[in-house]
C-alpha cells in the first residue's frame, strides 16, 4: 500500500512538472477544462460526450489544485473566506453537504427524472442550479486551497 502511494505521488509529481515545463499549458488546460465543462453544462453542447464528462471534471479538480497551490496574494483572505473558516466545522459542513446536494439532485432530479422544488420554486434547469454549480466550485477551490498533506504536519507517507 506505502509503494502503491509512493509510485502515485511520483506520478503526479512528474505530471505536475511537465504541466508547468510547457508555457502557458496551466492556463490552457485549466480553462479549457472549464470552458469544456460550462459548455457542456449550460448551452448543451456535446462535445465531451457523457462518458468523458467526470474524467474531465476530476481533471478540472486536479488543475484547481495545482492553480491554488502555486497561487501567491499579498491581500491574503477575503471576507467570505473570514467567514466560513471563524466557525468550527463550518466549511467541512459546507463542503460535505454541497457533495451530497449534489449526489440528491442528481439522483432524484436527473436520474429519476423527478421535479426538485425549493421554496416553491423548480430546481431542475434554474438559475438556483446554476448558482449552486458556482457555489459548489467556489467551495471546492476552498478545501483544495487549505489541504494539508502530510509532510506538513511532519508525518511519513
Amino acid at each position: 500500500m506505502v509503494v502503491v502511494k509512493l509510485k502515485l505521488i511520483i506520478m503526479t509529481d512528474k505530471l505536475e512538472k511537465l504541466i508547468y515545463s510547457v508555457k502557458y499549458l496551466p492556463q490552457i488546460l485549466y480553462f479549457g477544462s472549464a470552458g469544456l465543462l460550462l459548455l457542456d453544462a449550460f448551452l448543451d453542447v456535446n462535445i465531451i460526450g457523457d462518458k468523458l464528462i467526470i474524467p474531465f471534471f476530476i481533471f478540472f479538480i486536479y488543475m484547481t489544485y495545482l492553480a491554488s497551490k502555486n497561487y501567491k496574494t499579498k491581500e491574503g483572505v477575503n471576507g467570505l473566506e473570514k467567514f466560513i473558516y471563524s466557525t468550527k466545522y463550518l466549511p467541512q459542513i459546507l463542503y460535505f453537504g454541497s457533495i451530497a446536494w449534489l449526489i440528491y439532485t442528481f439522483y432524484f432530479g436527473e436520474y429519476l427524472e423527478n421535479e426538485i422544488q425549493i421554496f416553491g420554486y423548480v430546481w431542475n434547469d434554474s438559475l438556483l442550479e446554476d448558482i449552486f454549480f458556482f457555489w459548489f466550485l467556489y467551495i471546492t477551490y476552498l478545501a483544495v486551497k487549505n489541504l494539508k498533506t502530510k509532510d506538513e504536519f511532519g508525518g511519513k507517507i
